[in-house]
């Protein structure tokens, strides 16, 4: 087989470094107690009703997310075709009140699906939960019990409806009555019997979340930003929930899930989109030529894949602006919809006021407007230190919806701002380990190796995944400490055991080379797999490359593991699996699997394999290059012969396939 695919040594060593910078994500924690016949089903029938209840104003104190949270739950719910009762500042008679109406009324109109969502006070006392009314005056166990929502009584109320039934609960970020009641434990506890629900928490049992520092906490934050994903079955979207709050904190907080029912629900019925957020926003702009797009999309993504691109078109828009690129506008009532449904996606405030602006009569008007409201300022006046720490220095294998990461190169262009506002932060949340991670990320990009690594030291202790990492990387390099791989290994199996999937490559190589330690590759595949499983695309690269060379595995193992790497995002992943399509390398020669994921891969990285694939296009077979002169002529991008020769046309034809994507409109 031709070099396409480098030796395992070289590849892996390559891999090595890139993978450190993998996604960081951990496996959903769940209980599944479910058995029976399945009773929910992918477009469940009945109307969709919700309960959202946000306790803010409390008489000794305010929990100012909570209100925040309930309110964007609510609005992100009614986009979603769910009836909607949204109540804050529930006294203890209204709780109940809403609770024991709100059930009636499921009951009364048949609902299909059933969910309740709870942000505020929450505690649990001899296993059971309580949720406190803004009005509790609480000075012992007795008046807990007696002043207080029992959980149990929730359950038992919405439990009569045969309706698919969840619980979000975000309710457990502190002990208000910690100097009172020493009886109380931390977090929530996991309830007894769940018989016909979902219930999702915010954090593991005993465990308490974070408020957050934006408009949202991290676990609602992570709800809003995922119910939107088209195609997209529950326990799939509280993966992602799972995996964004990990990033989000630094891995302090890990979600929770217990169901019995079967849980074919889908917030947002249909196909699961081919492309991600960032190339649909791009392929909405180029496809417009829209100046306006094009800067939104820069805005959001100032180190995006298609970045070059839209410098480009950016600056011929303004040489002239009669220039256009398109293939021709969308209809107006697609156009719309495809604004929106990004926007809404993305949690993107700038695309909702495009979408406002350029659709004053739009069918969703009102609903954006009041997103807008919900979502962060971006304006730097108006954003909290804390907000602008995250902006500034997250990494990017840490990067959210919300809070996208950045590079180091770009991180130490405006390292004195980040300093400033993560210290800040820091002082704000001292007990959060995470902005001290970020700070000494800040600070490693301007140069104070020695305060970052104080920094990463402090963070570490507190078990945050990100620098730990980090940190290990120091020792294994010997860049501001004594180079020791010893102690570099020991950081990554931390790492690891707290769900980091950077932590699992890490140890992975160390593992592999036997630095540090002894030589384990059995437990350095096991390793991979669990960061593959993950969604981390360059760990199933590596294990590709395993299979290809027998390490783990078989040959005909290989394609597959390349074709999932594609399907993660990993555009060498889509170019290695073409090469075994195209030579029919242990498995059957096809030309047109090999043109499709060519094409594929024109789409996944900053412009790297279109500059390949037109530098080297002689090097694959002609079967195969006709094969993608075909799909590029079908889409209108190439006009020359189906001959198999590659030249001008055929690269243009690549270029335009990048810039607009396979369906033009």
């Amino acid at each position: 087989m031709r070099e396409k695919l480098f030796g395992i040594l070289e590849r892996f060593a390559v891999q090595r470094l890139l993978a450190r910078f993998s996604g960081l994500a951990c496996g959903l924690l769940i209980v599944a107690l479910w058995s029976g016949s399945a009773s929910a089903q992918g477009e469940l029938s009945g109307i969709r009703m919700a309960l959202i209840i946000g306790n803010s104003n409390y008489t000794s104190e305010r929990l100012p997310n909570a209100g925040n949270d309930a309110e964007s739950i609510a609005t992100t719910l009614r986009t979603l075709d769910f009836d909607v009762r949204l109540v804050l500042d529930a006294t203890r008679d209204r709780f109940l009140g809403e609770i024991e109406e709100f059930a009636e009324d499921t009951l009364r109109r048949n609902a299909g699906v059933v969910l309740v969502y709870y942000a505020g006070h929450g505690v649990q006392l001899a296993g059971k939960n309580y949720f406190i009314p803004v009005d509790a005056a609480i000075s012992d166990v007795d008046s807990l019990v007696d002043q207080s929502v029992h959980f149990d009584k929730l359950l038992n109320l919405i439990g009569r409806s045969n309706a698919f039934k969840m619980v979000f609960l975000d309710a457990c970020q502190n002990n208000p009555f910690h100097d009172r009641i020493d009886s109380i434990e931390a977090g929530l506890a996991p309830p007894p019997d769940v018989s016909g629900f979902l219930i999702g928490f915010a954090t593991q049992p005993g465990k308490v979340a974070f408020d957050g520092a934006g408009k949202n906490s991290p676990y609602t934050s992570a709800l809003l930003a995922n119910m939107h994903a088209p195609g997209q079955e529950v326990l799939s979207v509280l993966a992602e929930v799972n995996r964004y709050v990990r990033k989000d904190t630094g891995g302090a907080q890990v979600p929770y899930v217990q169901f019995s029912v079967k849980p074919e629900f889908y917030f947002l019925p249909g196909e699961k989109p081919e492309l991600d957020v960032e190339v649909r926003l791009w392929k909405l702009a180029a496809q417009q030529a829209d100046p306006e797009l094009i800067d939104l999309y820069m805005q959001r993504y100032p180190e995006g894949r298609f970045a070059g691109e839209a410098r480009t078109l950016l600056e011929k828009a303004g040489s002239d602006p009669a220039v256009s690129l398109t293939q021709g506008p969308k209809n107006r009532d697609a156009l719309e919809e495809e604004i929106w449904s990004n926007a809404l996606a993305s949690r993107n405030g700038s695309l909702l006021e495009y979408y406002i602006e350029r659709f004053p009569n739009g069918r969703n008007l009102q609903q954006a407007k009041e997103i807008i409201t919900q979502i962060a300022p971006g304006d730097d006046a108006n954003i909290t230190p804390a907000e602008l720490c995250r902006q500034f220095a997250t990494h990017p294998n840490d990067s959210t919806i919300v809070y996208r990461g950045v590079s180091l190169n770009r991180l130490a262009k405006n390292s004195a701002a980040a300093i400033r506002a993560c210290e800040r932060a820091v002082g704000t949340f001292p007990e959060d380990p995470h902005y001290k991670a970020l700070l000494a990320r800040a600070l490693a990009a301007g140069g104070d190796t020695d305060r970052a690594i104080d920094f990463y030291k402090q963070a570490a202790l507190a078990g945050n995944t990100r620098a730990l990492v980090s940190l290990g990387l120091f020792y294994e390099l010997g860049q501001g400490v004594p180079k020791n791989l010893t102690t570099a290994r020991a950081l990554f199996e931390e790492a690891n055991s707290h769900g980091s999937t950077d932590g699992a490559i890490n140890l992975a190589v160390s593992l592999y080379s036997g630095a540090g330690g002894t030589r384990d590759v059995a437990r350095a595949v096991e390793l991979l797999e669990f960061a593959s499983s993950e969604g981390a695309a360059r760990a199933t690269y590596n294990l590709g490359v395993f299979a290809k060379e027998g390490i783990n595995k078989s040959p005909e193992n290989a394609v597959a593991y390349f074709e999932l790497a594609a399907r993660q995002g990993y555009a060498e992943g889509a170019l290695a699996a073409a090469a075994i399509y195209d030579e029919g390398f242990h498995t059957d020669k096809s030309p047109q699997k090999a043109s499709e994921l060519l094409l594929s891969a024109l789409t996944s990285d900053n412009g790297e394999i279109l500059s390949k694939l037109a530098a080297d296009a002689n090097s694959w077979s002609l079967d195969t290059i006709r094969a993608v002169q075909s799909q590029m002529k079908t889409a209108g991008y190439y006009d020359g012969a189906l001959d198999g020769v590659p030249g001008p046309r055929f690269n243009r034809g690549l270029e335009l396939w990048r810039l607009y994507g396979g369906s033009p409109s």
